[in-house]
Parts: structure tokens; C-alpha cells; sequence
């Protein structure tokens, strides 16, 4: 009886693996028509190889936006914990129990650069541990079976490479029957990534979703000192003066989703994350700078003394070599305007307990709520404007989401203006010195999605503010021709247009990759594709400013010369 219940089950959960997994599948880029004028510069894009152009290899570069980070700088567990409802439905399909397991063997898997005394000198990447103590179910067994895969296939052979070891996960990939890409479609999903890899196919230039899916966990387990190792190794064949130099950006999201570090499977943020970063960006010939991150809620920590939050980032700021700070409004907060959603009822005790861990201390309602948050980040920000202290904040609507949705409720670059303008007098506008990640996310600027509108306001912004920059996230789309073609159409019409402007937009736009966030296109291939839309006859003239120039002027100082 109870053999033929198990196998009733098994099949079913096949079948549900088959349906949910064409969910979330989805497709692939909605390519769009050009215009004559578009076709014309898709022909001349064509004609152009930036292996062949003097002015890539004579060119330095300046990321803006990556980040170095590794899984134990995440709070995984609360992560996962909380988001069991993020792709419906089939993260419902995952217990508390198998999202602490997954979590947990992430965790194991994850290597540290001298690790505290209370970590193992090694990572454990054998699941057996989580097998014969999780007790894990039978969607936590299929994700542990995949890392089994992986360790099997070469995943982390000591002896491979590190690009022989991503060629191993992309085989895995490869491989995986339907029941184990359920598995991580669940979990990437479950950490806000899977707009990031839906569909797709792939082809010398890109991977499928499932591949950029397992790239990205992958990337997770990396040693913290190593991964700008590997961020320069997949962009090795690109031309390019010098080693590009990366500016990794911080995430501090203990306090978001109520897990505590413990040293060890979360890292504390202030005592050991901020100071490994400062130890590897202050390494010679490093390359690497790095932005701390804001966290409002650590003011409300228990028994945190005044402005915790703001303390931690001038302290990063003042005595430990950060260049700037990371704010990011998927955490459940805006720059101002701020409206807290109503405190979750899901499936789990958990979305509720962190909401509560985050907001429950700022007052006895909603409007006392607000205004406190309202003041947290009035607070921040005017101490930057006093200061000249770099921002780069959030403006996409995705990624590591306190609960879903919460980036397109809270990232509108609406919320920055509404800063911008309480703080600008007539004749004197508002000099935050604040650089828009993402640009509003990608569909102004590639001609497809439901948001194009903002990606106009970040543009408006970036024209009106002396110090307001933004970066356009590079991705698979720089692969694809067509809307290659309708981007560098666009920003030849931007940049003309705002030639004679007080705030061109050509001194505005700067590259980032996000890097190493999921994304179908391979780096090196992404590049390229990048340096070829500045190398269209009309846009050329500012390849330099694009690549590095107008970063070292948001940055305030010369980022490419690794002092």
C-alpha cells in the first residue's frame, strides 16, 4: 500500500513538474520592429568588430555595479524562508524544511577566504549531512541530487579551473532531467531571479535559463577573494587597456529577512562582511572598490544603539575604504513617499515574522510607520549631500525582493525625484551625487516590457540634476541584433538631443553588469556587443566617457588609476 502510494505520488509530482515548469519557463526576448532608420544602424552595427578597432584595446573600463559577495554574505535561510510563495505555484510546493535544507547545503557548499574559527576550513560539498539530519522531502532530495551532479560532473574540481568548472555546470545544465530544473527554478525564484532565467536556448553567445540559473548559484559557492578573478577570466578575450575595474556593490539583508549572523552561515555585516571587502579592495593591483550598504532597519535592532543604520556606512565611509553607498529599495523602503505594505498573510508564519522584524519598532500604525522611514532616509541622504558621498541605488523592479513585488512598489525612480525636488531651491537643484542602477530596468531603453516609463524619468532626472547619473544594465540584450540596433538608436537620439542641454546625457550614462546576477548572455559576449553600440560612427565620440569617464566623475575621483 505504502509502495504504490509513493509511486502515485512520484508520478504526480512529475506531472506537476512538467505544467509548472512551462509556467516558468516562459520565452525568450519579444524582439521588436525597426524603423528604417533603426534598420540602418542595425546594418552598421553589422560592419563594426571591436577585436578590429583601435579604440577598445586603448580604452580602459570602470563596472559600476557588481558585486563580490558570496552565499554566507546572504541570509540565505530568512531568503528562502520567505519566499515560498514568490513563483505560484511552485514554490508553495516547498516546505520550511526543505527551504532550510536548500539553504543549508548552499551554505556548505560555500567557500571563505580565511574563514572565521567557527567555520570549517573547507566547504562541505557532499550532501549527506543534510540527508541523514534535514530529513529532506521529496523536492528537497531532487535539489540535493543536483548538487551531487554538480560535484560529480567537476563543479568545484580543486584541479579544474574556474572556467573548467563553469563548463562543468553548464553540462549539468545541460543534463538535467525536468524534475531537477523544477528544483531550480524554485530556488532562484525564491531568491527574486526568475525573471533572470526564463527560456532562452543556447548558442555561442548565450545559455539557456536553466544554465544562467545554475551559473548564478554556482557563483554563490565561489571563495569571497577569488570572484574578480573569475569576473575577469569570462571577459578575458575581450580588448580592453588594462584589467577592467570593478566597483562591487554591498548587500545588507540580514536585518530584512530576521536572521541574525551567526559568522559563519551569515557573515556580520559590519565587523567581518565591510571588513573583507576593505582588506580586498586595498590589495595591490586589486582593481576593486567597493560600496558599502544602508540598511534602515538596523536602527530598530534590539538593543541597537542611535543611528546604527547610518553609523555603520560613515564608519565604512570615514575609516574603512568605501567609495560610496548602496541603497536598495526592494528591501521594503523608498528614497521618500514612503508606504509600507500591509503585513503578509502567506502560507508560512515566517513573510510575517520578518515583516515584523522590519517595521513592527517604527510606530503604533501605518502613517507613524512611514514617517519614520521617511526620516531614516532623509536622514541618509542629506548627511551624502553634506559629505559629496556617492549613491548608487536600486531602480529595477526585480531581484532579492523582501517579498515579491516589492521592487516595482518601491524602486520607482518617482520616490528619487520626489527627494530630488524637496531638496533643490529655485535656481539651486539638489546635488546628490546618486547614480540610478538599472535606469528604471531595460524597457525604455531596448523597446520592449511594461515599464518604459521608468526608464523616461530616470532620463529626465540624469538631465535636470548636476549629480544624478545612470547605468543601463547590459545584459543578453546586447547580443541579440535587433535590439542592439534599437538601443544604440535610442542613444544617439538622447545624446543629440541633449547636446547643448546644461547636463548632457552623454555625461551621464555609465557601463555596469550587475555581475555576477543571473543573465542568458555570456560576459564576453555581452561586452563586445556593448563596445560595438559605441562604436557606431555617432556614438564613438563618447566610447570613452561611456566605459569610464563619466563613472570617474560620479565617483569623484579616478577610479582607473587602483591607487
Amino acid at each position: 500500500m505504502a509502495a504504490g502510494f509513493e509511486n502515485c505520488r512520484r508520478k504526480l509530482a512529475s506531472v506537476c513538474a512538467i505544467g509548472l515548469l512551462f509556467v516558468l519557463s516562459g520565452c525568450g526576448t519579444t524582439k521588436i520592429c525597426l524603423t528604417p532608420e533603426q534598420r540602418c544602424v542595425l546594418r552598421d552595427l553589422e560592419q563594426i568588430d571591436p577585436r578590429q578597432d583601435p579604440i577598445p584595446a586603448e580604452t580602459p573600463i570602470v563596472d559600476i555595479h557588481t558585486h563580490t559577495f558570496n552565499a554566507r554574505y546572504l541570509p540565505l535561510q530568512g531568503i528562502l524562508l520567505g519566499k515560498r510563495d514568490a513563483a505560484f505555484p511552485i514554490t508553495t510546493l516547498v516546505t520550511d524544511k526543505c527551504a532550510t535544507n536548500v539553504a543549508r547545503q548552499l551554505i556548505n557548499c560555500t567557500e571563505l577566504d580565511s574563514p572565521p574559527a567557527q567555520c570549517p576550513a573547507r566547504p562541505k560539498r557532499s550532501t549527506e549531512d543534510v540527508r541523514a539530519t534535514g530529513k529532506p522531502g521529496l523536492i528537497c532530495k531532487i535539489f540535493l541530487d543536483v548538487i551531487d551532479d554538480a560535484v560529480k560532473g567537476g563543479a568545484w574540481a580543486p584541479g579544474k579551473g574556474h572556467l573548467e568548472q563553469l563548463h562543468a555546470v553548464d553540462t549539468v545544465a545541460r543534463n538535467m532531467s525536468l524534475r531537477k530544473k523544477l528544483a531550480i527554478r524554485a530556488a532562484t525564484s525564491m531568491m527574486g531571479m526568475q525573471t533572470h532565467t526564463k527560456g532562452g536556448k543556447e548558442t555561442a553567445e548565450t545559455v539557456d535559463g536553466i544554465q544562467a540559473a545554475m551559473r548564478f548559484l554556482w557563483m554563490l559557492t565561489q571563495n569571497d577573494r577569488e570572484i574578480p578573478e573569475i569576473y575577469r577570466a569570462m571577459q578575458a578575450k575581450v580588448p580592453v587597456k588594462g584589467q577592467i575595474t570593478m566597483i562591487s556593490h554591498m548587500m545588507d539583508l540580514g536585518p530584512v529577512y530576521d536572521q541574525a549572523a551567526d559568522g559563519c552561515a551569515l557573515l556580520d555585516f559590519p565587523s567581518e562582511q565591510v571588513r573583507r571587502m576593505e582588506q580586498y579592495s586595498k590589495a595591490a593591483n586589486s582593481g576593486l572598490y567597493y560600496f558599502v550598504a544602508y540598511n534602515p532597519y538596523r536602527d530598530f535592532l534590539a538593543g541597537a544603539p542611535a543611528n546604527a543604520a547610518l553609523e555603520v556606512v560613515k564608519e565604512a565611509w570615514v575609516h574603512h575604504g568605501a567609495k560610496g553607498i548602496k541603497v536598495y529599495p526592494p528591501s521594503g523602503y523608498r528614497a521618500a513617499g514612503n508606504d509600507i505594505e500591509p503585513r503578509p498573510c502567506a502560507i508560512s508564519p515566517v513573510p510575517g515574522r520578518e515583516w515584523d522584524a522590519r517595521y513592527a519598532a517604527m510606530g503604533q500604525n501605518q502613517a507613524a510607520r512611514n514617517a519614520t522611514l521617511d526620516r531614516e532616509l532623509n536622514t541618509l541622504l542629506e548627511w551624502c549631500i553634506s559629505n559629496d558621498v556617492p549613491v548608487l541605488a536600486h531602480s529595477g523592479y526585480g531581484e532579492f525582493e523582501a517579498r515579491k513585488g516589492y521592487g516595482e512598489y518601491h524602486s520607482n525612480p518617482e520616490f528619487w525625484e520626489r527627494f530630488l525636488v524637496s531638496h533643490s531651491k529655485p535656481g539651486e537643484p539638489c546635488k546628490l551625487r546618486l547614480c540610478l542602477g538599472h535606469a528604471g530596468g531595460e524597457d525604455f531603453w531596448v523597446g520592449t516590457g511594461t515599464h518604459a516609463e521608468w526608464g523616461k524619468r530616470v532620463f529626465r532626472l540624469c538631465t535636470t540634476y548636476p549629480n544624478v547619473y545612470c547605468e543601463i544594465t547590459t545584459s543578453d540584450k546586447m547580443v541579440e541584433p535587433t535590439t542592439r540596433a534599437y538601443m544604440a538608436y535610442s542613444l544617439i537620439q538622447l545624446f543629440e538631443q541633449t547636446r547643448a542641454a546644461p547636463y548632457p546625457f552623454a555625461k551621464k550614462l555609465l557601463y555596469g553588469t550587475d555581475w555576477p546576477l543571473p543573465d542568458q548572455g555570456k560576459p564576453e559576449a555581452v561586452l563586445l556587443g556593448t563596445q560595438r553600440i559605441f562604436l557606431h560612427p555617432k556614438l564613438r565620440q563618447f566610447y570613452a566617457d561611456y566605459f569610464f569617464g563619466n563613472a570617474n566623475r560620479f565617483l569623484n575621483f579616478d577610479a582607473t588609476s587602483h591607487d
